[in-house]
């Protein structure tokens, strides 16, 4: 026997030397051969070069050639060579030439060779796009791993595809750049992931409808022996200090370590596995051969390491790996940032949102929670920070990182004391286990366990749960909460509907119980000792709750609601900022009869998805985006025959009362003009307050953190009257959205016993928490106040009140906060950039901080003295715009100049020729320059409405239009500023069509025809014009569509109620330019009864929900008949708007999708506002304001027919395939989805969705005479905005001609 080489290898596979045995070892193949003869070997050297064995070709053509494995799978799919060489650890590569501009070539790994049930890997390159996938096929269905990339295309069509496989770590590389690597955030963020990982299997080849010959295919087994795998990598600094030392996992790409201000250089520490890996190191364009001196920015750095081996058949194998050395800013921004909450605990830098294993193990709590090193969310790691008092918290590295089955999305956390799952061996004690979501292509539930008391951890290739395997097989499969009751483990699960699983070890679970109507994100499931023995509370997010019991029932446990909360759920907060409630584990609870249960503990998040998370450090300009509320102490007490939640603020706060400086009042008199708190002045402090009011007292509470003047402000009220309690910050300072803008509030918040009103408050930085109703009651905001808005005051509305106050200052959390007395900048609540038109004037204000130092601003006009003036006053500037052009104004701190804010004025002229008075910028960077009225965006919707009513029954609209990219809109009849449902024009790019359509309704009216696409960059005429009940529009003056409106159209019927309507322009994702908008109103239909352009909206019309009523509103009690307020609530309880003063009759809305998506079920179809259990459409007569609750439908969506399938005639080949447009009983229109293929089973099949009015499908350009495959599906669109699929129809088959 004798060792052979790859050459000689191609030789035996060219049938040049006979194979009498194989014995597979490390790299190659240990063979016992008859000798070739010189002309055989000669003929076989110019062969397919390979060291792969056994190929059995699946379809096409193969053939070994002169040249190399030769491959026509042209018209025929997806073609294999399955080889039958196995490994696990590998380098796996070939080269692969393109004999025609089509197909791919694709290199499969790690595969059971079985065609019927395909599980394997797949990397790949299109000859004809030179995009490149990753992608896994898992139970025959495949799962993409990357987005498409686009590699460099080459002149001779050669490429050279490689994989590095290190047990779950996966790299791909073409022409040796990097084009994947499993859980490496760095190269794409949004890693899709995968269930399982598939350790080992065959290699092979895959020809898909190309033409292409494949050489030097070769692969090398990697071992201790021959490995790039890294020992560890470590950071230190000879110029500075290093925190905590960071987790090193080899066989993972990402690590994060922290280095303080003073380390302005870095080192990296690296022990290889393999003394002949070649180690390098690249930062910033530059190669350190040493790893030393490494310098690094403040904030996050990247460096890279690349750790290479090089095989015996000239294969290289490398591993990439990314340390981020975040270095930290100087240790006097820590802590000291204007809206750097006091006392209550937030990420140090970066982004941070839900809590993930919460847990109390030997004496030590630990918070582990979402985060992303940077100030948006971004993928999932788990952070982690430790406390002995839930109140001091010190910073421990981070925890979890993505890997290759996704991202670290919400877990938790349990002490597995008993070692119960076997984690931890025989006879040890046990340690901590962790049961994390992995996101990507679904969702999972991991296993990760820690010896060392959570210092460190080891992921198991354990997969607890996969939604696949769930009976609800729903992708939304996350967010487990783990606790053990009656000596077993159960979890809670949702992200979707909920599930309760159990399991005897916690690596082996089975489904209990599935609800699929209860859908719910972050749940938790927890017991409570009441005297009607133990209670179970059902959290749903921290947003609601449920009270009921927790039982077995048929067998299985499930968990059953209190009568009084089968249909309706408890508020565990109303304010916005408290979502993904999490509560400790601390021990297992024991038996139902011998219950051991502690003291529950639960933490929220302090901010909402609902649309400003991300917004939130931009805004405000600060490099940390994560906030925790106060920790609670939940409960439950009896409240008119229910069990109630209560949620108390914990004990260990009191111990930062600063109680030596406490302001107090006892049995104080309080009238609506008190100045009682006049000389207050404070940012973190707690409000003890308990109101006795009079009969006639309507409201009590507090304005907090407000300016001198009162227009800055936060209010927290209780209405005596309503028994309601709400939080207003629509004036407290920076305003992140309109949704931030709105008032939260709580109804049904009672009185105590003797009438009295209790206001537990906690003033921080930037945050307002309230309780009250002996804690049956929350609300948390953030808050983002100018900060020496420091004032507040007693509100009361009515007659006098008796009170009892005790306000306390807080003491910091932040042990290493360093205390500043310079200045050390100077900022403003107004943007930097500002846009203002001759002879427009804007004030300007600034602060100096820290606000301890003197206040004294100075201003100066550096640049552009002859385009802006300026006037001081009070220490604030008046900016008055001269002429157009650029000018800089400075305000600078007195006490130390050099300490400064830059305004930047950018001054334009407005002659936009329009005769609408004046508008309304409801969204977006609308600006006029000239005569030019612009906008653009990303991804983002932009209206410029009439701010009043300007068009009558019969108007005409004329405006000149420029554009090239992105949807405009010219809305025509709107009931007011907001345009939902709104009547307009949409002009798309590259298309020739114009839509006629409801804004943020689905389907179109109408689809006119213009001689040709306008998205040129040149100016268009468009002119609208609009009669009583039709609507015709001219594009350059051809008429491109003339629409007759019905009544009794669904999509119709509203038009006719908007006798006087708003216009306004629109721009989805791009940029737009108009010039001449006019409105000319014609004679009204009866000319005796003109509506005046400025009228406003009936008083029947509800006010819009971005306006609600301001709390000292209320009825007038002369109105008959009596209004009311009407809130309508959506799946969960959740408010999605508030119609105030509206009066018995009145048309109640529909359900807004895109507005109310929130609170919408997923999957299910609104059917309705329901009242007493009945489905009602007008408003309920009611002498008190009532809530509507929505009813929702599940979607049934039916298996889809094709009407007609045939070639197309005429201009361009291809075929037209029609379905059946249908409208359900819920009004909701059907979509459609088409595909096609060449192939019968519709592989690699193309997609277009043609959207909810156009069931016709056209397609060209495809090849003469050929057969292709057509299917289509229909979908509806749910409550949530979310399209939902049925069954694809039978293929039908055509010719394209």
């Amino acid at each position: 026997m004798r060792k052979i080489s790859p050459r000689l290898l191609a030789l035996m596979m060219a049938g040049a030397v006979t194979v009498t045995s194989i014995t597979p070892v490390t790299g190659y193949q240990t063979i016992t051969v008859n000798a070739a003869t010189d002309s055989q070997e000669k003929e076989a050297a110019q062969g397919y070069q390979t060291n792969l064995t056994g190929f059995d070709y699946k379809k096409g053509d193969w053939k070994e050639t002169k040249d190399g494995l030769y491959s026509n799978a042209v018209d025929k799919g997806d073609c294999f060579a399955f080889s039958k060489t196995t490994a696990k650890n590998f380098v796996y590569s070939t080269d692969v030439t393109f004999k025609r501009n089509q197909g791919a070539a694709t290199l499969i790994f790690r595969c059971n060779n079985n065609l019927d049930n395909k599980e394997c890997y797949a990397v790949n390159i299109d000859g004809g796009s030179h995009k490149c996938k990753f992608w896994r096929w898992q139970e025959n269905s495949d799962y993409q791993l990357i987005d498409e990339k686009e590699v460099k295309a080459t002149d001779d069509e050669k490429y050279t595809l490689k994989v590095v496989a290190y047990d779950s770590w996966i790299s791909y590389y073409v022409n040796d750049t990097l084009i994947a690597s499993t859980g490496d955030y760095t190269l794409q963020k949004d890693d899709k992931g995968q269930s399982t990982v598939l350790t080992e299997g065959s290699l092979g080849l895959l020809n898909w409808n190309g033409e292409m010959t494949f050489q030097n295919t070769y692969y090398t087994e990697l071992n201790d022996q021959n490995t790039p795998e890294l020992k560890n990598i470590s950071v230190s600094s000879s110029t500075g200090d290093v925190e905590k030392a960071a987790q090193f996992t080899s066989t993972e790409p990402i690590m994060i370590q922290y280095v303080k201000n003073n380390a302005e250089t870095v080192d990296l520490n690296i022990e290889k596995k393999n003394k002949n890996a070649d180690v390098q190191v690249e930062y910033d364009g530059k190669t350190y051969n040493d790893g030393k001196n490494i310098p690094v920015k403040v904030g996050k750095n990247y460096i890279t390491v690349k750790s290479t081996v090089q095989g015996e058949n000239g294969q290289t194998a490398t591993l990439t790996y990314r340390v981020n050395v975040h270095r930290r800013a100087a240790d006097k921004t820590y802590y000291n940032e204007a809206y750097r909450n006091q006392y209550h605990y937030s990420v140090k830098d970066g982004w941070g949102n839900d809590l993930n294993g919460l847990v109390k193990y030997k004496g030590t709590y630990h918070m582990f929670y979402q985060f992303y090193d940077d100030t948006k969310w971004g993928p999932m790691h788990w952070a982690h920070a430790t406390s002995k008092d839930l109140i001091h918290w010190e910073e421990q590295p981070i925890a979890l990182y993505p890997d290759a089955n996704g991202a670290m999305f919400s877990g938790c956390i349990v002490a597995d004391e008993k070692n119960t799952s076997g984690l931890f061996g025989d006879g040890n004690e046990g340690g901590l286990v962790a049961l994390i979501t992995a996101d990507g292509n679904g969702q999972r539930i991991k296993v990760a366990y820690s010896t060392d008391e959570g210092k460190t951890w080891k992921k198991t290739n354990k997969i607890a749960a996969d939604w696949s395997k769930d009976p609800l097989n729903n992708r939304d499969f996350r967010d487990p909460k783990v606790f053990r009751w009656e000596n077993k483990w159960f979890m809670v699960i949702a992200g979707g509907p909920l599930r309760i699983y159990s399991s005897d070890n916690l690596t082996d679970w089975k489904c209990e119980s599935t609800y699929a109507d209860l859908h719910t994100e972050c749940p938790d499931l927890y017991p409570i000792e009441t005297k009607d023995g133990v209670k179970w509370v059902l959290s749903r997010g921290g947003r609601s709750y449920k009270v009921g019991d927790f039982k077995q029932v048929d067998g299985n446990w499930k968990f059953v609601a209190d009568e009084a909360y089968k249909n309706s759920d408890g508020v565990m907060n109303f304010g916005k900022d408290s979502y993904a409630a999490m509560t400790y584990y601390v021990q297992d609870f024991g038996t139902q009869e011998n219950p051991t249960i502690p003291e529950i503990i639960e933490g929220n998040w302090m901010n909402t998805w609902d649309d400003y998370c991300n917004k939130v450090a931009d805004t405000v300009g600060q490099n940390f985006n994560g906030t925790y509320n106060l920790n609670l102490k939940v409960g439950l007490k009896q409240e008119n025959g229910k069990y109630v939640l209560t949620q108390t603020p914990i004990s260990e706060y009191e111990s930062l009362r600063d109680a030596e400086n406490k302001t107090s009042y006892k049995d104080v008199t309080i009238s609506e003009d008190n100045d009682l708190l006049k000389d207050f002045a404070k940012d973190t402090y707690e409000i003890v307050a308990k109101f006795k009011p009079s009969e006639k007292t309507k409201k009590v509470g507090f304005r907090l953190r407000k300016n001198q003047n009162d227009t800055e402000y936060t209010d927290v009220i209780y209405d005596l009257e309503n028994e309601k309690l709400s939080i207003d910050r629509s004036k407290s300072g920076k305003i992140i959205s309109q949704e931030f803008k709105k008032i939260n509030e709580q109804s049904n918040v009672k009185k105590n016993e003797d009438g009295s009103v209790e206001l537990h408050i906690y003033v921080d930085k930037a945050s307002v928490e309230v309780f009250s109703s002996n804690n049956t009651a929350a609300g948390a905001n953030q808050i983002f106040p100018t900060p020496t808005s420091l004032g507040a005051s007693v509100l009361v509305e009515g007659d006098p009140v008796k009170a009892d106050i005790d306000i306390y200052p807080m003491k910091s959390i932040w042990t290493d906060k360093e205390e500043l007395t310079d200045v050390e900048s100077v900022g403003s609540m107004q943007n930097e950039n500002q846009t203002l038109y001759a002879g427009d004037s804007v004030e300007l204000s600034a602060y100096v901080f820290p606000i301890s130092v003197d206040q004294t601003i100075t201003w100066d006009v550096t640049e552009g003295k002859d385009v802006v003036s300026i006037k001081e006053s009070e220490g604030k500037a008046v900016v008055t715009a001269l002429k157009s052009g650029k000018a800089t104004v400075i305000a600078s701190s007195k006490s130390d100049p050099s300490k400064k804010k830059i305004f930047t004025i950018n001054v334009k002229e407005n002659n936009f020729k329009t005769n609408i008075k004046k508008f309304v910028n409801v969204s977006g960077n609308w600006t006029i320059d000239g005569e030019v009225l612009s906008d653009s965006n990303q991804s983002a919707n932009d209206f410029y409405m009439s701010e009043d009513a300007v068009v009558n029954e019969k108007s005409t609209i004329e405006a000149d239009m420029s554009f090239e990219k992105g949807l405009v809109n010219l809305i025509f009849a709107s009931k007011s500023t907001d345009p939902n449902g709104a009547y307009c024009l949409q002009f798309v790019p590259g298309s020739n069509k114009v839509r006629l359509f409801r804004m943020y309704k689905d389907g179109d009216i109408a689809v006119g025809e213009m001689s040709s696409s306008i998205s040129d960059g040149a100016y268009h005429h468009v002119k609208i014009e609009k009669e009583a009940n039709a609507v015709k529009v001219y594009v350059d003056d051809k008429e491109c569509i003339n629409y007759t409106f019905d009544v009794n159209k669904e999509s119709d019927k509203d038009f006719f109620d908007i006798k006087t309507g708003y216009m306004g322009l629109g721009l989805w994702d791009g940029a737009v330019s108009f010039k001449n908008l006019y409105v000319d109103k014609k004679e009204e239909t009866k000319p005796s009864e003109p509506t005046k352009p400025s009228e406003p909206i009936k008083p029947s019309e509800p006010t819009k929900p971005s306006e609600p009523t301001k709390p000292s509103e209320t009825p007038k009690p002369s109105e008959t008949p009596k209004t009311i307020s009407v809130t309508l609530k959506g799946n969960g309880g959740k408010t999605v708007t508030t119609i105030n003063k509206t009066k018995a009759g009145t048309k109640l809305p529909g359900w807004n999708k895109t507005k109310y998506k929130a609170a919408g079920k997923k999957g299910y179809v609104f059917a309705g506002w329901t009242y007493k259990g009945k489905v009602v459409n007008k408003v309920p007569a009611s002498d008190k304001n009532i809530v509507l609750t929505a009813k929702f439908v599940k979607i049934k969506v039916e298996t889809a027919k094709l009407s007609s399938l045939k070639g197309k005639s005429g201009k361009g080949t291809g075929f037209v395939a029609k379905s059946i447009k249908y409208t359900n009983k819920y009004g909701e229109k059907r979509g459609f989805r088409f595909r096609y293929s060449t192939s019968k089973k519709m592989k690699s099949a193309k997609y277009k969705t043609t959207g909810l009015a156009k069931n016709v499908y056209t397609k060209t350009g495809l090849k003469k005479g050929k057969k292709y495959y057509v299917q289509v599906r229909y979908y509806y669109y749910d409550s949530t905005n979310q399209k939902v699929y049925g069954a694809y129809s039978k293929a039908k088959s055509v010719k394209a001609y």
